[in-house]
């Protein structure tokens, strides 16, 4: 018997054992051994290993008989919704004392069915059938032992209407990241929780807890809408622990207000608040006709998490805390068909870093698990996307169940994966819409467009000529459909754009400009329109000026903003109202014009407009020819300033037109 077949035996017996008394398990261990021994003799001990594996086994269900009553602590999900494309759905009950458990429902209109029960008998799944003559209400089910019963919450909620939620994301959209901690601090009371040391919630360490929360975000929506944008993203709201860890290095003390160490899928974090203020941001958000995306970390969870030291499953991680390998990010293994197995399996399985436990969604347990998870977040709050955490780091099979799974309950639903590559093929190996070498299609909704990200922060540092811009968008031809990229100008995992090196604000200017009329999905972060300053984690991810109690400056009000940071509000609000006037510049196929060292002119062009958007990062104007013809301009049509920057025109002759580009700036052209 291998060591495997070993473990599946001793959990089965353990799990299913119908002896209740302590002799009985004694007797059944003492047979158990004998056979198994037996076994091993016959085959002169090949494992040792195996041998004694077997013995601790047997030993196990001779000295831990469980004979105290059962005790639920967790059920996860803990609601569900009648009439939802999974079905039935499957309930994860943390508690102990669960072997030999069965489940009976008191009402017809759920059944209980397909029990599974690990093998410390911590953890217990079980199939719920929810009928379709249910209805919203409390339907709890009992959960009975030879030694006992224990109640099983659960609720089926009334489903929230499909006019108003689950939206999606377009390119239409203008996407603003916010970190919750480092936005605005809306309710002082939940910054200190009780079990939080005084040096978790310290604003001078930039890695504890500030104390922004979702009652902030909710306090400054009118400050979002008036920006123009579309689209809030928050980073994720799971709950994480509330400690600092204290080391030697020069990141401690620190702590998880970023929200990437989940210890409760099912929780929101209690310095953020609770699910009843969630949803009160997003309905508010809704109605302001701002869309709510939230981050999910499928990937991994925090060290602290419950699992870690009791896994409801033996595969539920890629190994243990104390046994496990390290991510050495050979992440080009994922998209080459020539990998070896053992860098491809590191790549998958390894861990983030040691305290992030890699998740195994290659168990069919943990995938329908944490799919199920991602729906619930959806139907509980009435989200419109999805951000998806280290995507490339789980299996392609999973993103493609988990992609199918969100699109079949929720037709419009969107979710942008974190593929953090500077290689164009890399990140359109992930996009859903065609098939790779393994024969997978992800149908993921989108990716981010890292490889442009970095194009345009060197193009407009100086690093390289503005062409490079026109050079890394002819890799555009590796995606299905461009538009579904999402673009973006930073993010909190990058250094933002004033913090680089032969950063101006002229600069950071015409990168906003270029992210916002270049096609794909639109994204800012957060301090962007007020050309924040930020080196890397966690100097980017500074406090917003004016969210918080004492801060002598409130960038939130135009009064408060410094001479710079007004001039750079000012001229985002200006593109993203641009963007949202011209269905061209949201939806039109890109077409070149004109590049060189210093400039770069292209159209955005769709049935109804065409808009030209030129930019010259040179000190001085420039003045270049563009074939107007090529892009079906009749001679005679004006060409003029759609910005209010910048008072120029041209007009179309012999199929061409001059355009005279002011130095270090950007100008969109209309059509008359």
């Amino acid at each position: 018997m291998s060591r495997s077949d070993a473990t599946g035996f001793c959990a089965a017996t353990s799990a299913r054992s119908k002896a209740p008394a302590i002799a009985g398990r004694m007797l059944l261990g003492a047979l158990l051994l004998t056979s198994l021994l037996r076994q091993c003799r016959a085959s002169i001990f090949k494992s040792i290993a195996t041998a004694a594996f077997v013995f601790a086994c047997a030993l196990s269900i001779i000295a831990s008989p469980q004979t105290g009553s059962p005790s639920v602590t967790k059920v996860e999900p803990p609601s569900w919704w009648a009439h939802h494309t999974i079905n039935p759905v499957r309930l994860l009950v943390r508690g102990e004392n669960l072997r030999e458990a069965r489940v009976r429902s008191s009402s017809a209109a759920i059944q209980a069915s397909d029990i599974l029960i690990n093998r410390d008998g911590t953890y217990l799944f079980v199939n719920v059938t929810i009928g379709s003559a249910a209805r919203p209400g409390s339907y709890p089910l009992t959960l009975v032992t030879p030694r006992g019963s224990a109640t099983i919450p659960f609720t089926i909620e009334p489903t929230l209407s499909t006019k108003t939620h689950f939206q999606g994301i377009t390119s239409a959209d203008v996407i603003y990241l916010i970190m919750p901690d480092r936005f605005a601090d809306g309710d002082q009371s939940n910054n200190a929780p009780p079990d939080a040391p005084a040096t978790a919630n310290d604003r001078k360490n930039p890695r504890a807890y500030h104390g922004g929360d979702l009652r902030g975000v909710i306090d400054h929506l009118s400050y979002l809408k008036d920006l123009g944008v579309t689209a809030l993203w928050l980073t994720p709201w799971y709950d994480n622990w509330n400690g600092v860890n204290n080391c030697d290095k020069p990141w401690c003390p620190n702590t998880y207000y970023h929200g990437y160490h989940a210890i409760d899928y099912y929780a929101v974090e209690d310095r953020f608040g609770d699910l009843k203020t969630l949803r009160e941001l997003v309905e508010k958000a809704h109605a302001l006709g701002l869309k709510i995306i939230q981050d999910q970390v499928a990937n991994h969870v925090g060290s602290r998490h419950p699992w870690v030291k009791n896994p409801p499953l033996d595969d539920w991680f890629h190994g243990t805390l104390a046994s496990h390998t390290l991510n050495k990010f050979k992440n080009s293994v994922l998209l080459s068909p020539h990998a070896n197995q053992d860098e491809f399996r590191n790549t998958l399985d390894g861990w983030f870093s040691d305290d992030l436990p890699d998740m195994n969604q290659e168990e069919p347990e943990v995938a329908r698990y944490e799919i199920q998870n991602s729906l619930w977040w959806i139907g509980a709050t009435g989200i419109d996307g999805i951000r998806q955490d280290t995507i490339q780091y789980m299996p392609r099979s999973f993103i493609h169940d988990l992609s199918n799974a969100l699109h079949r309950q929720y037709p419009r639903m969107w979710m942008v994966g974190e593929v953090f590559e500077r290689d164009a093929a890399h990140t359109a190996f992930f996009i859903g819409g065609h098939t790779g070498w393994d024969g997978m299609d992800t149908k993921l909704d989108s990716v981010f467009d890292f490889p442009l990200w970095n194009a345009s922060l060197l193009a407009f540092t100086n690093k390289l000529p503005l062409r490079a811009l026109r050079d890394q968008l002819k890799y555009d031809a590796l995606y299905p459909e461009p538009l579904r990229v999402t673009t973006f100008a930073n993010n909190h995992d990058t250094m933002r754009f004033m913090s680089l090196d032969g950063a101006t604000l002229e600069g950071a200017m015409m990168h906003v400009a270029f992210t916002l009329s270049v096609r794909g999905v639109a994204q800012l972060y957060y301090g962007e329109e007020i050309a924040m300053a930020g080196k890397d984690d966690p100097d980017n991810r500074r406090d917003f000026p004016g969210g918080f109690p004492g801060d002598a400056l409130n960038a939130f009000t135009p009064e408060g903003r410094k001479p710079e940071e007004q001039k750079m509000y000012e001229w985002t609000r200006n593109w993203i109202r641009l963007r949202a006037q011209h269905s061209a510049l949201q939806t039109g196929r890109l077409i070149d014009l004109f590049y060189d060292d210093d400039s770069y002119v292209f159209a955005r062009q769709d049935r109804n407009e065409t808009v030209i958007i030129a930019i010259n990062r040179a000190n001085k104007e420039k003045r270049v020819n563009v074939p107007a013809g090529a892009i079906g301009l009749r001679d005679g049509l004006e060409l003029s300033s759609l910005t209010r920057t910048a008072s120029v025109s041209a007009r179309v002759t012999n199929g061409q037109a001059t355009l005279g580009i002011p130095a270090k700036t950007a100008v969109a052209f209309g059509i008359h």
